[in-house]
């Protein structure tokens, strides 16, 4: 038996066991395996059994059935919150202006978890990596699961809704409830933070990185119970810092483009069949389609905004012509312009985003790069940008710049270290070139 919220739910052992593994780190995909092993640790046994002790759990947690969800022949997860049933600890952990996780990230588990160890030892966390990589995804995964010995509360603050570095300390004042002016003081917001024990999040930072790193580094200084997570395209550059590279989706090796079932183990191809999924019922993911959509994640670097909005295609297109459609690269970004749903940023808008925040030359440098359609060194991109305008110390500086900024993949395992632009920011870099 087990105890749901007031309800007694009369389970036997083997679903029990089941339940608990699965909520023992909610949102994360448990492997059918594991289920296995947990449920029925004296021997092997057949997968159908798993699928009755499902059922009755789902039966169980009837109006809530919608909580253990299946993934595809992957296994399963639990999307509900839970916390222990502590007669001591009975006031939840006050959240402040925090969005909903709609749906659960694929393949970003390990992160997720590892990222909350870090926050264990660790004050301030920096998770690094371009637009559209899903930094935003990955925090509030971090902020829904971080255990309640960490911090007694949570606030995120949304900075997409700023512009300037002055309206900073608003924003932050907003995000926590706290009544002050329309332009409060850094004192006023260090008063609203005195002897909290508060988990902050910043998203996203790259068009205030200095207010926000000046912010930061006084409110470590002046509480040790504040522990900050801040993403963006590049880190704070502040002592206690310590930066997270955010890595794409896995995507299959070349060698890997055989059977759907071998696909479907790589997280860039399940999100793009779950995307396809939801947008059109007659999508069907067979040995016949694998290799396209194998070939289309690997083009787009396994980004996540990238594969979702190549995948929001297969309504209208034939996996074959989104295929052949990057090759004309504006085939991925114009439809986008008009595709953004309410409330979502969509590829374009991110990128437009990135781009305007960059000075006059890395723009311009960025644009001359997109003629690279592989890797390239310092010293092919100074001889193929530079000019009568632009000498090789401005393209050094930029092209360093730019890897900085998460424009820009570096290799540092090749001697000389090379670069090369994710196929997306190629696209549209080579786009604004056409443009002007």
């Amino acid at each position: 038996m087990l105890w749901e919220g007031d309800t007694l739910l009369q389970v036997g052992a083997r679903a029990l066991a089941i339940l608990s593994t699965l909520t023992e780190a909610p949102g994360r995909l448990v492997p059918k395996h594991e289920l296995l092993e947990r449920a029925w640790p004296d021997g092997r046994v057949d997968e159908a059994n798993l699928k009755v002790q499902i059922s009755t759990l789902r039966r169980a947690l009837r109006g809530f059935e919608g909580l253990i969800r299946a993934e595809a022949s992957l296994g399963y997860r639990f999307l509900g919150e839970t916390a222990p049933r502590n007669p001591d600890r009975n006031i939840p952990r006050r959240r402040f202006s925090m969005p909903r996780l709609l749906t659960q990230p694929i393949g970003r588990d390990n992160v997720v978890a590892d990222i909350v160890r870090l926050l264990k030892e660790n004050r301030l966390v920096t998770v690094l990596g371009p637009g559209g990589i899903g930094k935003t995804t990955v925090a509030l995964a971090i902020a829904h699961r971080l255990p309640d010995t960490i911090a007694d509360e949570t606030c995120f603050v949304d900075l997409n809704s700023i512009e300037r570095d002055d309206q900073l300390y608003g924003a932050v004042a907003r995000a926590l409830n706290f009544p002050v002016g329309e332009a409060p003081t850094l004192e006023q917001i260090q008063v609203a933070l005195q002897g909290r024990s508060l988990f902050l999040v910043f998203d996203p930072c790259e068009h205030v990185t200095d207010a926000v790193a000046l912010m930061v580094e006084h409110v470590l200084g002046f509480s040790d119970q504040v522990r900050i997570l801040v993403t963006s395209r590049e880190s704070l550059r502040i002592g206690a810092e310590f930066v997270w590279h955010l890595e794409p989706l896995e995507v299959p090796p070349p060698s890997l483009i055989d059977t759907a079932a071998n696909a479907a183990r790589y997280s860039a191809v399940q999100l793009f069949t779950r995307t396809a999924a939801e947008v059109s019922g007659d999508f069907a993911f067979d040995d016949e389609s694998a290799p396209a959509i194998v070939e289309l994640c690997r083009r787009l670097d396994g980004i996540p905004l990238a594969i979702k909005t190549a995948a929001s295609m297969v309504g209208t297109l034939d996996i074959g012509e989104i295929c052949r459609g990057l090759d004309q690269r504006l085939s991925l970004l114009e439809p986008d312009r008009q595709a953004a749903k309410p409330g979502q940023r969509s590829l374009v808008s991110t990128l437009d985003s990135s781009y305007d925040l960059l000075p006059y030359n890395e723009r311009a440098v960025l644009r001359r790069l997109a003629h690279f359609a592989g890797a390239f060194t310092l010293d092919a991109a100074v001889a193929v940008v530079g000019d009568d305008t632009m000498d090789a110390s401005v393209v050094r500086e930029a092209v360093v710049a730019l890897a900085n900024k998460s424009f820009l993949i570096v290799n540092h395992q090749t001697r000389p270290p090379e670069y090369r632009l994710f196929e997306t920011v190629r696209a549209y870099a080579a786009t604004s070139f056409r443009a002007g």
